[in-house]
């Protein structure tokens, strides 16, 4: 259990490289976040600590939930900035205009905001979830990436984030590469 849990979580964490690939880099980041979650769910039961997989998942949700309720505002704000051009007369190429229509209401701030809280929620829970990960296996890097998440949530507003979360996405992949599957499951594997 643990030793596919390390290997689902080792592919599930490279797969988002492949985000650069057109059309199916989003899916390739989408099936490493499932793989992830499915290595969070078989550390749970290897280690008989449910928090590993309900707080991972928890996050991944809360984190989910947020990106589509923002993106929805968002979405709305620009529409109604869209329909306000159209018939105010203002030309589009004017995009001093154009751009204090969409932040103007403070709908689009708003959804900012949503989008904001929602990742910083999710990664909370992610935190929690590596650091009780960190505690039960022994690798102290899964609570240093989880740490650097929730860091960089935060820091987004200022778009260092971004930044500080690449990096503790570095040392997650480094951790599911340091973590060793028990002999005794290896042994029985080669039977």
């Amino acid at each position: 259990m643990k030793k596919q849990a390390i290997t689902l979580g080792r592919v599930g964490i490279l797969l988002p490289i492949a985000f650069f690939i057109p059309i199916i880099g989003q899916l390739a980041v989408l099936a490493g976040l499932v793989l992830v979650l499915i290595s969070h769910y078989n550390f749970s039961k290897a280690f008989e600590s449910p928090p590993i997989f309900n707080r991972a998942l928890l996050g991944f949700i809360v984190s989910i939930f947020g990106q589509i309720i923002g993106a929805i505002i968002i979405g709305i704000s620009v529409g109604l900035a869209a329909f306000s051009l159209a018939e105010g007369g203002v030309e589009p190429t004017n995009y001093q205009d154009a751009i204090s229509l969409i932040f103007g209401s403070g709908f689009a701030i708003f959804g900012l905001i949503v989008l904001l809280a929602g990742a910083i929620i999710g990664s909370f829970f992610l935190f929690q979830s590596l650091k009780e990960l960190a505690e039960k296996s022994g690798i102290k890097l899964f609570r240093t990436a989880g740490l650097l998440y929730f860091i960089g949530a935060i820091l987004a507003i200022i778009l260092v984030g971004v930044l500080v979360m690449f990096v503790g996405w570095i040392i997650h992949i480094v951790a599911y590469f340091s973590i060793k599957p028990d002999p005794a499951e290896e042994a029985q594997q080669a039977v």
